[in-house]
């Protein structure tokens, strides 16, 4: 009986979720009312109720729950593993885009409420890799610092991320991890002024 409510729990939470996103991205964050909501996800009010106080909550529960996938999906392919090369880094890569693949609807409405999304995603992203992992640099000539090699990585991808949703997600998210990948292991050769007359 226990597990049919929690069920029907999830369900009806996921209604309201998806009832939401939807009008979020149709008419806007503050034009959208618990009565929308609730005709929507074809509960009423006190339905809704029931699971949230608000839409503030309901945005909160949405905005917390994306941003935790963001730091399993960078760990989760090495279960088990101690270590493993630069150049196998590309399944935690795929999994983020997936991750915004799968939820590319919570993303966009995410987006447009919250301007700072893109930050909180590099901080989340940033404080797992500095919690769970440790990048070893090749030796090079200059010592690189560790802090500034990191956010100098998450930048970047938080970046192509964004850049992957003004776009409309018009590439697969197997091509945007490759890309990121390939701008991972290139440097840049030169650099030339395009003068206009």
């Amino acid at each position: 009986m226990e597990e049919q409510l929690d069920r029907r729990t999830r369900r009806t939470r996921e209604a309201i979720k998806s009832a939401f996103i939807a009008l979020v991205l149709e008419k806007g964050y503050d034009e959208v009312t618990i009565a929308d909501i609730a005709q929507r996800a074809d509960y009423n009010r006190g339905t809704f109720y029931n699971h949230y106080l608000g839409k503030e909550e309901l945005l909160r529960d949405i905005h917390d729950e994306f941003l935790q996938g963001f730091a399993s999906a960078l760990l989760r392919p090495y279960e088990g593993l101690d270590r493993i090369a630069a150049k196998d880094t590309f399944p935690s890569g795929l999994m983020l885009f997936e991750h915004i693949e799968l939820h590319r609807q919570v993303f966009q409405a995410l987006l447009s409420v919250d301007k700072k999304l893109g930050l909180e995603v590099y901080d989340v992203m940033r404080e797992s890799m500095r919690r769970d992992m440790h990048i070893e640099m090749e030796a090079a000539g200059q010592p690189i610092d560790y802090e500034i090699m990191l956010s100098y990585q998450m930048s970047a991808t938080v970046g192509v991320f964004l850049y992957w949703a003004e776009t409309g997600f018009k590439y697969s998210a197997r091509y945007m991890a490759e890309q990121l990948m390939l701008l991972v292991d290139t440097r840049i050769d030169s650099v030339t002024f395009i003068r206009n007359s």
